[in-house]
Order: C-alpha cells, then structure tokens, then sequence
C-alpha cells in the first residue's frame, strides 16, 4: 500500500489543474537572433520511464578546451541555456561546434528536445560556470556583472548546456532537461536545492531563456518529479492515454489549442507487482494568452 500511496501521490502531482500557455523570447548572439518571439501552449509532464539515450562524444584527452583532470568532489548541477538561438544551433551543432572551436569553454552534456550528446567525463572537471578555480565553500565577487557568487561551478559542478534554437520545442527541452538533472543527483547522491543557475556562480544571465520567462521553479518542479519517479518507483510500469486526442497527444503535449479554455483528459495505466490499476483524470487548458 505504500507504494500504491507514492504512485498515486506522484500522479496527482502531474494532473496539474490548469495548463498554462505563454509568450516568451529566445536569446541568441548570433546577428538576426538576437531575440526571437516564440510560444508554449501548454503541456502536462507525464512520465517518461525510458532511459534517455546519450551520444558520448568526448573531447580528447589533451584539449585545450579543459583542464584535463578529474573533480574532487561533485557538488553542483549547474544549468546552462546556449545562448545560440539560429536553427542549426541544435544539440548536435553544439557538438560538432565543441570539436571544431579554439574557444575555451567545456561542458558535459548539450541537450535539446529530441537529443543528448556527452562532451566531457562525467567526473571531469569543465570550463563553464565563470568561477575560475573557486570551490564550493567559497564565495567571492565578480567584477565583470557586479555580482556575489559563490563557487564551485568549475572545479565542484556538472555542467548541462540546454539548446534554444529557433523552431526547437523548449518544453520538451525542460523535460529532457529535467530527466538528466535528476539523474545525476541520483548518481551524486545530491539534493534539489544542487541544481544550480550559471547565473549563480558568475553573476552572467544565464540560463537567460529560463530566468527571463520565470521558468525556473517550473523546472525545479519536473526535477522533483523526475526524482521521485527515478529514485522511489523503480519497476513500476506506466501507459499514459490522452482522452482529448485532437488537442493532447500520449506524452501530454498540447499539440492544438483552440485558444478558448476547456478541459482535457487523459487516463494512466499502472502495473506494479502483478497489480493494475487505471486513474482517470482531467486538466483545464487555460485559454491562449
């Protein structure tokens, strides 16, 4: 019965009661993306079991890119937006842009809505953050954005790079996002409140996508979820099924809104320990802003 009380917990806390939709920019440096208006219309995160897939793609041992040495200890998940917003800047042009550049900078992992490819040693230590050689229990001011920081984003933290190209599906991106982080706390035996902004340890807006169209807490929260699927209901089989098929598909993506408010429903088939059960529930799609 236990169990059963934490699955069904969990699944309450997907049924979100209203699905909001939004405005927002994407922000790139490159010239004519600068700032690109795009839109969520809204999503409801059912859970993924599958494993995500990573393409391990690693710098060589003797890059100039990093510092070629492993951490001492691992302390931080430090999330990053790529600041690259023309269509090529997909997780696999950040790739292959890693391996073509003279540009110091290195990261672990480069992420979009559909790929994750692996550009560092998992216990590498990676130029990301803007921290220099600060560990984790100091903190210090950067001149550079007139900001306190605190350290450890190189030298103690694994860096995550999340695309935000133009045409690219930025909640899934959230959720694949999200799926990762909560599997490296796993790993590290860390906590939510780990995950960490660039912005953190350097003062620089980043991840400006996030920061700028308040979606952190929003992504706090499909980290806890996925954490808690990951860690707690491990053998535990889901089938998701939307019920409103012409506006949310099986993964709970709004894929057609029809710019009023209604209700959507769905229903979620659960197998664990040779039991199954069906919930049935609904949300309401706010009507488009």
């Amino acid at each position: 019965m236990e169990q059963w009380e934490k699955i069904e917990k969990l699944l309450d806390d997907i049924n979100i009661k209203q699905i909001k939709n939004q405005k927002f920019y994407l922000y790139g440096y490159e010239e004519g993306y600068e700032k690109i208006l795009t839109e969520n219309i809204g999503y409801l995160p059912f859970y993924d079991q599958n494993d995500m897939e990573i393409k391990v793609e690693l710098l060589p041992d003797d890059s100039p890119l990093k510092p070629n040495r492993k951490r001492t200890a691992t302390k931080y998940i430090v999330i990053h937006n790529t600041g690259m917003a023309a269509p090529t800047a997909t997780a696999k042009g950040l790739n292959d842009y890693i391996h073509q550049t003279d540009r110091v900078a290195s990261w672990h992992f480069s992420l979009d809505d559909k790929e994750t490819y692996q550009q560092l040693d998992v216990d590498e230590v990676g130029w990301h953050a803007g921290d220099g050689h600060h560990t984790w229990d100091e903190t210090y001011f950067n001149s550079t954005y007139n900001a306190q920081c605190i350290g450890g984003g190189n030298e103690n933290g694994i860096g995550i790079e999340s695309c935000v190209y133009q045409g690219v599906d930025f909640n899934k991106v959230l959720r694949r996002l999200a799926k990762l982080t909560a599997q490296l706390l796993i790993k590290y035996d860390l906590e939510i409140k780990d995950v960490k902004q660039h912005y953190n340890f350097s003062g620089k807006n980043c991840p400006q996508v996030i920061r700028e169209s308040d979606r952190w807490e929003e992504f706090l929260f499909l980290v806890k979820l996925e954490y808690s699927f990951q860690k707690e209901l491990k053998g535990v089989k889901f089938k998701w099924k939307s019920l409103s098929p012409e506006i949310m598909d099986d993964e709970g993506t709004i894929i057609n809104h029809p710019g009023k408010s209604l209700m959507v429903n769905y229903k979620v088939e659960v197998e664990f320990n040779n039991e199954k059960r069906t919930y049935r529930y609904s949300s309401e799609l706010l009507k488009k802003e």
